[in-house]
């Protein structure tokens, strides 16, 4: 893969600050200073250096944000649907090693974060950590007066009461809602509305904690900045 592609993957900053990087000479390939950012790397093979500091790919962990499309199912294996892994670039940094943090479902879309850091993956997922989670979602039909506190408060599931939850309107006609919630159940937001008579149509997480989906494009997926890897972080007391 191209050398600015591969350093921008793994976390020193966008393709143009990459290239900056490599024209001032501070990137080695296997002892030879490259100052061309499409010079060609097999990152598993070639030892590759920045400012003299020999890249471990190996030992590396890789932390990165996902916009899954509806379809997809939240798995690196899967007998009967297609999964995420089918288009994520397999020559991403780290390909074979990330996983999920978490899921969404198959007719669900949003922001996925996918790395190789076992106990950060653990803590995102584990409602011991209260890691907020944001959704949009479009329900049927328009949500009634007094319902939007119940939420809030918390519905008994057959698996136990949720969490108390935040819940915004988003349009008049009250059928389409922000919702942050703090725990991560099978079904979790459809049981919750289905409790109370709505179907839910649509959903789209848009945010985990301090990492948002912002401007990325279904199917995208992005390296995550060392500022959000650090908030991440420290939500999560790591």
């Amino acid at each position: 893969m191209r050398l600015d592609k591969f350093l921008s993957h793994i976390g020193y900053g966008s393709r143009k600050e990459v290239a900056v990087l490599i024209k001032k000479g501070k990137v080695k390939v296997n002892s030879q200073v490259i100052k061309d950012p499409s010079f060609k790397v097999n990152p598993e093979k070639d030892i590759i250096e920045v400012s003299e500091k020999r890249l471990e790919l190996k030992s590396s962990l890789f932390y990165y944000k996902f916009y899954k499309p509806k379809g997809y199912v939240t798995s690196t294996k899967d007998p009967s649907s297609p999964t995420i892994m089918e288009i994520i670039p397999q020559d991403l940094p780290g390909y074979s090693k990330i996983f999920p943090a978490g899921r969404l479902d198959k007719d669900a879309e949003g922001l996925l974060i996918l790395t190789n850091d076992g106990t950060l993956a653990h803590r995102i997922i584990h409602p011991k950590w209260k890691l907020p989670k944001v959704y949009e979602v479009k329900i049927s039909p328009e949500l009634k007066e007094g319902d939007k506190e119940v939420l809030e408060k918390g519905v008994e599931l057959s698996d136990g009461k949720t969490l108390p939850c935040k819940l915004r309107i988003l349009n008049e006609e009250k059928t389409e809602l922000e919702i942050t919630v703090y725990e991560g159940r099978y079904h979790l937001l459809k049981r919750m509305f289905g409790k109370l008579g709505y179907r839910v149509l649509h959903i789209k997480r848009i945010a985990v904690g301090p990492i948002k989906l912002e401007d990325l494009k279904e199917g995208e997926i992005r390296p995550l900045t060392e500022k959000e890897i650090e908030k991440l972080k420290k939500s999560l007391k790591l």
